[in-house]
């Protein structure tokens, strides 16, 4: 069964990172923030870690995956709203 959410653990894992890096990559405009699930408790959505990743694999550079991350957390924004 695929994960639909990840931790800052597993996001590091994936790429060979430290646990920190993901916040980085936030702060960056790299990733889009996590989301929080309770107190205490924040993950991704992996659907938009796999958007991002597929991004890179077609030549994104980082402007493209910072324009990717916004429309990431536009989407998200709309499905609330609606």
């Amino acid at each position: 069964m695929q994960k639909i959410w990840l931790k800052d653990i597993e996001l590091a894992a994936r790429y060979g990172q430290s646990r920190v890096t993901p916040w980085r990559r936030v702060r960056a405009g790299m990733l889009p923030p996590p989301i929080r699930l309770s107190a205490g408790c924040t993950r991704w959505p992996a659907h938009e870690i796999e958007a991002i990743d597929s991004a890179r694999l077609a030549g994104a550079d980082d402007e493209g995956i910072r324009k990717l991350v916004v429309e990431l957390v536009a989407a998200r924004t709309a499905r609330v709203a609606a």
